[in-house]
């Protein structure tokens, strides 16, 4: 599930509680993959040049990077200051161009969108040293490269050989420094970059299909929340989960939210289980679940802090005891719980974590440095 983190969601705060309208694990099944490792770039047709030098075609014999992204992508955000430190890497070597994507549905389109990206990008500053454009209304840059390669989140770079041949896509976090540099070189193996990314490409069209497979199975749960029969939803999860192991966490997240919108004793046990059978090995659910419990938006009547303790105490092992989100949750949960020193000692840990976090954005570093500052104070009666 890689691009569902691409698209910003984190352990946290990107499955807040699920419901009929927030079944996104399907988005892949609109899978496309007409633009390939081999194929001749899509021209640049930016709506908007938003800083450094608007680049009007692909000339042969240069290096090109397009990397798409928003300004409310979360590990986009994350990626800028690699991105910077490459192009200035290779300097005179490769043209970096970052094109700001999917800002709003089209439907929601308005003249504010290049604003925001401007106003963003000039926040940035230095820290975004390379050429900045935005897509339009019609989307046609995220139409013309990252729909018709088959992408289905953000950020994606993409590297255009000195012949206008694009022969890489993927993740700017992950192998984009050495691609540019062996293109550059003229030593990148473009075909068995190919045959990787069409290997990649049937196995995420195999996965939409089962997706879509998922979505069909789920439609009576979405009904049945829209329709606020929530014993209904419930027992459509209890069959997925019996049914189909890949998808079992995930019903077993949207059945805890289902049942918090009934019965908020049920739903502390259904944790609690969870935690110990079906979602033991599952980090990303039992965060979420712990969160949710914890946190003073979810504005629960009886929420049991014990439990959110017990599951973010597995989530932690399940995460191997180092993801700062999960000791970032754990450790609110002691707060919550009245186990303050527990509380400083955990968030402590989960602050010693940040430094070197690519895939965190400094909003989130942020908000957990800010946790151990205000359990500090209360320690001191402040």
């Amino acid at each position: 599930m890689g691009w569902l983190y691409r698209l910003g969601v984190t352990m946290k705060f990107g499955l807040r509680i699920l419901t009929a309208g927030a079944l996104a694990l399907c988005a892949l099944a609109g899978y496309t993959a007409d633009l390939s490792i081999g194929s001749t770039a899509p021209p640049l047709k930016i709506a908007k040049w938003i800083k450094g030098n608007p680049i009007a075609k692909f000339e042969k014999g240069k290096v090109y990077v397009v990397e798409f992204w928003a300004t409310w992508c979360g590990p986009c955000k994350a990626s800028i200051p690699h991105l910077t430190e490459m192009a200035k890497k290779y300097a005179g070597k490769a043209t970096f161009t970052g094109v700001s994507v999917y800002e709003v549905p089209k439907a929601q389109w308005n003249k504010d969108v290049h604003a925001k990206v401007a106003s963003f990008v000039k926040d940035m500053g230095a820290k975004m040293d390379y050429n900045v454009a935005a897509d339009g209304e019609d989307g046609v840059m995220a139409d013309t490269w990252m729909k018709a390669a088959g992408q289905g989140g953000i950020p994606t770079a993409f590297v255009v050989n000195q012949d206008s041949k694009v022969v890489w896509i993927g993740h700017p976090m992950v192998g984009l420094d050495e691609v540019v540099g062996k293109v550059i070189e003229g030593k990148f193996d473009v075909k068995a970059a190919k045959a990787q990314f069409e290997k990649e490409q049937a196995e995420a069209k195999l996965e939409a299909e089962k997706m879509k497979k998922r979505n069909a199975a789920l439609q009576p749960y979405a009904e049945a929340m829209r329709a606020g029969k929530y014993a209904d939803a419930i027992a459509v999860l209890d069959k997925v989960m019996g049914s189909d192991p890949e998808m079992a966490t995930q019903a077993a997240l949207l059945k805890f939210n289902a049942l918090l919108q009934s019965d908020e004793r049920a739903a502390m046990a259904w944790a609690d289980e969870a935690a110990k059978g079906i979602a033991k090995d599952d980090p990303m659910v039992l965060n979420q679940m712990a969160w949710t419990i914890v946190d003073d938006q979810s504005k629960l009547k009886k929420p049991d802090f014990a439990v959110a303790i017990r599951v973010a105490q597995q989530g932690l092992a399940a995460a191997g005891g180092e993801d700062p989100m999960v000791l970032d949750t754990l450790a609110y949960a002691y707060f919550k719980n009245n186990e303050l020193e527990k509380a400083i000692e955990t968030q402590e840990k989960a602050v010693a974590k940040l430094d070197g976090n690519a895939a965190m954005d400094e909003e989130m570093k942020k908000e957990i440095r800010d946790r151990l500052a205000m359990f500090k104070a209360k320690k001191k009666g402040l």
